[in-house]
């Protein structure tokens, strides 16, 4: 099951999305890369499992690496 490919960006809100990753039983990994008007570009990440433990310690320690440079 996708949670980001395949829905309307203009008429999706985040809470809809969350309400189908409740949904969802499944593991997922979801990654959408989208170009803005602006130029610039967004990715989105969804991953839903039991345990995002190691993932996330993963994210926030890429996160403290770009604050710090």
């Amino acid at each position: 099951m996708t949670l980001l490919h395949d829905i309307d960006y203009e008429q999706t809100t985040l809470l809809q999305l969350i309400q189908q990753a409740e949904q969802n039983h499944e593991d997922t990994f979801d990654l959408v890369r989208l170009s803005l008007d602006s130029g610039r570009e967004l990715i989105l990440l969804a991953v839903t499992a039991e345990s995002l433990d190691g993932l996330g310690m993963v994210l926030e320690g890429l996160q403290e690496m770009r604050e710090e440079g």
